[in-house]
């Protein structure tokens, strides 16, 4: 099934500002940090999640500026760029959550036929940032019972069941064990060695994010026990 969020956007930014969306990213053990640090310039803009989530930010090129879909490389917003772009970090998070839903506006939920379980897809790139949009994740906690649980196991892959089926948490647990195993996906600390204007190499395009499931209680996030 898909549903657009057009009825849910705000209204488009100007120039590069439109382009800023939010990456879920996964932090980099201390051992594969660089040996050599960046300027504080060229740090990009990060915040904590939950767990070893953070919550980065890139300006997403057109795909016929990009070479096409398939070549497309998101660019790692900075420090330097907040200050270019004349936007504060504080707000950075609820500009690309608008942004998102301008630029991956129709989502597709594919529900697994045996379990009450459900895989979101929205552009194939940007998925697990759907966390990050609260209307979004309030109408899918209506569909399940209990508490929402999300699997991000990968930046392109969002799967989500409720506390009240346990056999659709097994299903989530089975997903993450089998992207964790897909070659096609970088770990964390191969996506250390990324190009440093890109978030993923061309050939491996998809980062590697978390095992934990996630629980939704009280309006917040949390690791699923």
């Amino acid at each position: 099934m898909m549903q657009s969020r057009h009825s849910a956007v705000a209204p488009p930014q100007p120039g590069p500002l439109a382009r800023v969306v939010p990456v879920m990213r996964a932090r980099v053990p201390v051992a594969m940090q660089l040996e050599f640090p960046l300027p504080d310039s060229e740090l990009p803009v990060v915040e904590p999640f939950v767990g070893n989530l953070l919550v980065g930010y890139a300006i997403d090129p057109p795909a016929e500026a990009a070479g096409g879909a398939g070549s497309r490389l998101l660019r790692q917003l900075a420090t330097r760029h907040c200050a270019e772009l004349g936007v504060a970090p504080a707000e950075l998070r609820e500009l690309a959550v608008a942004n998102l839903r301008v630029l991956r506006p129709d989502v597709r939920f594919n529900w697994y036929p045996d379990v009450r379980a459900v895989s979101v897809t929205a552009g194939g790139d940007l998925e697990a940032g759907l966390i990050l949009d609260e209307g979004f994740v309030d109408k899918l906690a209506q569909d399940v019972e209990g508490d929402l649980v999300v699997a991000l196991p990968a930046r392109d892959v969002f799967v989500a069941t409720g506390t009240g089926h346990v056999d659709g948490i097994d299903k989530l647990r089975w997903v993450v064990d089998q992207i964790w195993t897909d070659e096609r996906h970088l770990t964390p600390q191969e996506a250390a060695g990324a190009p440093p204007r890109g978030l993923a190499a061309p050939q491996r395009p998809h980062l590697l994010l978390t095992r934990d499931l996630l629980v939704r209680r009280g309006g917040s996030w949390q690791i699923l026990a």
